[in-house]
């Protein structure tokens, strides 16, 4: 009777352990997740959604003139609560730049009527790999330029 106890609490144990088991590292849709729910959060200003995908100690730096504003996460939420219940009037969409196991770099554009509105984020694992928004640097271009429109571009000749 004790052996037949033993061996049906050792197979408890094994299935408890394979049921349960790491079953490796997550896959791609987290972090286009927090991507598309930083839109979301934008969109509608959703300031509770920002607050569960931002890291503890991220920023968004936005330039003005010659200077960058810094916020962190806790003025960067109390800004967006002030605004709860605006609805963003654009259209968005995303780019991931770069990514790797822990770290990505996407771009989020958010197209208005005259401008455009660039979101780069870097989201990255944190401790509990989880994915979370630790910078977000926001800029702006507008949608048309009077003048040239032609690309700005730099050649080195490094024949010499």
């Amino acid at each position: 009777m004790n052996k037949k106890f033993l061996v049906a609490c050792i197979i408890s144990l094994l299935s408890a352990t394979a049921t349960y088991a790491y079953t490796g590292p997550k896959s791609d849709g987290d972090f286009k997740t927090v991507i598309k729910d930083f839109m979301e959060c934008h969109m509608n200003s959703n300031y509770k959604k920002l607050n569960s995908i931002m890291d503890d100690n991220s920023s968004m730096k936005i330039p003005r003139g010659n200077k960058v504003i810094k916020q962190d996460k806790e003025s960067l939420i109390e800004s967006m609560k002030s605004n709860a219940g605006i609805q963003q009037n654009c259209e968005c969409n995303y780019e991931v730049l770069a990514k790797s196991d822990a770290m990505v770099i996407a771009r989020v554009d958010f197209s208005y009527h005259d401008t455009i509105q660039h979101n780069y984020l870097i989201v990255e694992k944190d401790d509990n790999a989880q994915w979370k928004i630790t910078q977000v640097c926001k800029m702006f271009d507008d949608n048309e330029v009077p003048g040239n429109n032609a690309p700005v571009t730099a050649k080195k000749d490094f024949t010499n």
